[in-house]
């Protein structure tokens, strides 16, 4: 699952729009829609805004082995 379907379900499982979350993020409601449809890339400062308003951390898993 990529970044924007996981803010997409946490988004709808809150039951908050993209407006909402716009606003209380502080990041544009067009950079949501992107990131949601998978057609942005978001700064790891633009990920930490929307995931804290969704109450979720960022975290970095490193997959070498």
């Amino acid at each position: 699952m990529d970044i924007g379907n996981i803010i997409r379900n946490r988004r709808q499982t809150i039951r908050t729009t993209q407006q909402t979350l716009s606003e209380m993020s502080g990041v544009s409601v067009r950079m949501i829609k992107a990131i949601e449809g998978g057609y942005a890339n978001p700064s790891i400062a633009t990920l930490e805004k929307i995931l804290n308003v969704l109450g979720l951390q960022l975290a970095i898993i490193d997959k070498q082995e």
